[in-house]
């Protein structure tokens, strides 16, 4: 078994950036579908998918990207709460005391 180079090759590197310039347009086409179809739908869906890729795959490192990641969650689920009490006021409040009970939890439990 042999060990990956040090430096990684130019194709290599232009194979990622091409997997990543393709993900980032998926993720686009799909929110848009989504936001075509209804907007409650798309912005909680932002919202999942943000949480979920600072949460679990990329956490950041620092102190300031942890920041920037926590607001950038917090702008999306506020978009989909406010989003969802424009179009369909009980599904907000439905939205708002699922993030109460959670918090709750969270606050509750050896977790916090």
């Amino acid at each position: 078994m042999s060990t990956p180079p040090e430096t990684p090759s130019p194709r290599i590197l232009a194979r990622e950036a091409a997997g990543l310039l393709l993900i980032a347009v998926g993720v686009l086409v799909v929110l848009v579908a989504l936001g075509a179809i209804h907007p409650v739908l798309s912005t909680t869906a932002a919202a999942t998918g943000t949480f979920a890729a600072f949460r679990f795959m990329a956490s950041p490192k620092t102190k300031t990207a942890r920041v920037v990641a926590v607001s950038a969650s917090v702008v999306a689920a506020a978009a989909a709460v406010g989003c969802a009490l424009v179009y369909f006021p009980l599904l907000g409040w439905i939205e708002v005391g699922a993030a109460l009970s959670v918090t709750g939890t969270w606050l509750a439990s050896e977790g916090a």
